[in-house]
């Protein structure tokens, strides 16, 4: 199974210029937080499966703190998708230049870069889905059961970083029962992966029905709008299409329609479209579609390539591909000056960007506060969202001063809630973030705010301006309040 040097190549290139700006802006408010859920072991989480932030803590403790380093990991994941890339077009008849042609489109598009650079459950994601239907094609070839079983342990990984890739497969399922390839249901093969696939989830999907599906409540949120990253209903294909970018647009839709005029391939059309559908219609986000662009790409880069199949096609071709990757990096990758002019137009299309700023200053904040407390060692911080609890429990982590000086912190939000209230004699609290004024006056008998969360140069994220308070006064025992400030969101 020899990948083609250009892939190779295009592999590391992209690997190395992630990890050259891994280390510029920050954490990113999920990072935060896997970070702090990896070191709660359980089979499950409220809104993901426990792998990667197994591997994010992990990860962090073995590179000891530094950001750069602890961005390698998915900065890994992102090159080794470029190359399963070229493993797919392979399979679909490409040539060894066409697996390089698909390697770089892969790697150029907006999505790959921008997950690549951090470390998200949808980097990993998108490198297991892509790998899930590089093999899936590959088992629809050969039809060996070793195929088929690769095809479930594949999918089976992917399901403890996202569920979403039984959707995946339910959409290539239709999509094989529509065609002719639908005779490969008789064979065991396909029942095999699906078995080995579930096998593999269980522990996660009995962890959730034991605890009442609370990923339902998260996807209903999303769907709300309750997420940075939602998107109403009828932006999501164009969305979607931004990700890939607007250029690599006319060889992913040519890939679409060269998956369609061969029948023994025509299967992947419709499950892209099928997962597009679910998508819109359950309010999910934009990316969800993500896993399968560089099958896609692989299969726009055999005809796109063979019509260029000249010097100076070739080369105008790679020009405008070179230029146009220009604002694809701007926006996708930690390029920018924070504040400048480039960073607000960059952040105002990827608005991850700047959920990794401001969490240092954030940390002084509470630090500045807590000093101030004469009673901090019966103090604790409460913090409305994951990424305010992730950003002071690992400051905790890294620093005996903020062992000491920095109150623990605790947070109703998703797997937080989870790890339980403070301790009874928790009788103060640094509340910090916006909360409904009703939620306070049910749970504190007097709150006073301190002062405010400032990002630096007035960026605007979800923290700025967000009020830091000192409330004193349980009206219940935590354990009697607790409940009612849970939240899955």
């Amino acid at each position: 199974m020899r990948v083609p040097r250009g892939s190779f190549i295009c592999a590391v290139v992209l690997g190395v210029v992630l990890v050259a700006v891994g280390g510029r802006y920050g954490y990113h408010r999920d990072e935060l937080y896997f970070i702090e859920a990896g070191h709660h072991l359980a089979w499950g989480q409220p809104d993901q499966p426990v792998l990667v932030p197994t591997l994010a803590a992990v990860w962090d403790t073995i590179t000891g703190g530094h950001l750069w380093a602890f961005r390698i990991l998915p900065a890994l994941a992102a090159a080794l998708t470029t190359i399963v890339a070229a493993l797919t077009c392979r399979e679909l008849g490409g040539s060894r230049r066409h697996q390089v042609a698909a390697s770089v489109l892969t790697a150029v598009t907006s999505i790959v870069p921008g997950t690549g650079h951090l470390f998200s459950t949808t980097t990993f994601d998108l490198l297991g889905t892509a790998t899930t239907i590089w093999l899936l094609v590959r088992a629809l070839r050969d039809r060996r059961l070793t195929s088929w079983l690769l095809v479930g342990l594949a999918a089976g990984i992917t399901a403890e970083v996202k569920v979403l890739i039984f959707t995946v497969l339910a959409s290539c399922a239709v999509g094989i029962a529509l065609t002719s390839q639908r005779r490969v249901l008789r064979a065991p093969g396909p029942w095999l992966a699906a078995v080995m696939a579930t096998l593999l989830a269980a522990p996660f999907l009995l962890w959730q029905a034991s605890h009442g599906w609370p990923m339902s409540d998260v996807a209903a949120s999303v769907a709300s709008g309750g997420s940075t990253s939602s998107a109403d209903r009828g932006t999501v294909i164009p969305l979607s299409f931004l990700m890939i970018g607007p250029f690599l647009s006319i060889p992913f839709v040519i890939g679409l329609v060269h998956l369609w005029r061969r029948p023994s391939l025509r299967w992947l059309t419709i499950a892209y479209a099928v997962f597009l559908v679910f998508v819109v219609v359950s309010g999910g986000k934009a990316y969800y579609p993500a896993g399968f662009f560089p099958a896609v790409l692989a299969a726009g880069a055999i005809p796109t390539l063979d019509w260029l199949d000249g010097r100076h096609r070739t080369r105008l071709a790679a020009g405008v591909l070179a230029v146009m990757s220009i604002p694809t990096a701007l926006f996708s990758l930690p390029l920018a000056p924070q504040g400048s002019t480039v960073f607000e137009v960059a952040t105002a299309v990827n608005p991850d960007g700047a959920e990794t700023v401001g969490w240092p200053a954030y940390v002084e904040t509470i630090r500045k506060v807590s000093r101030a407390l004469p009673d901090r060692d019966n103090a604790i911080v409460l913090a409305r969202n994951y990424g305010e609890a992730g950003a002071i429990s690992l400051a905790r982590r890294d620093s005996a001063v903020d062992r000491e000086l920095v109150p623990p912190a605790y947070s109703g939000h998703n797997g937080f809630a989870e790890w339980g209230p403070p301790p009874p004699e928790a009788t103060t609290a640094i509340v910090i973030g916006f909360w409904p004024d009703a939620e306070l006056a049910a749970t504190f008998t007097t709150c006073t705010v301190q002062t405010h969360l400032e990002t630096p140069r007035d960026i605007d994220n979800d923290e700025d301006g967000a009020p830091v308070q000192v409330c004193r006064g349980l009206v219940r025992p935590w354990s009697q309040s607790w409940p009612a400030l849970r939240r899955l969101a």
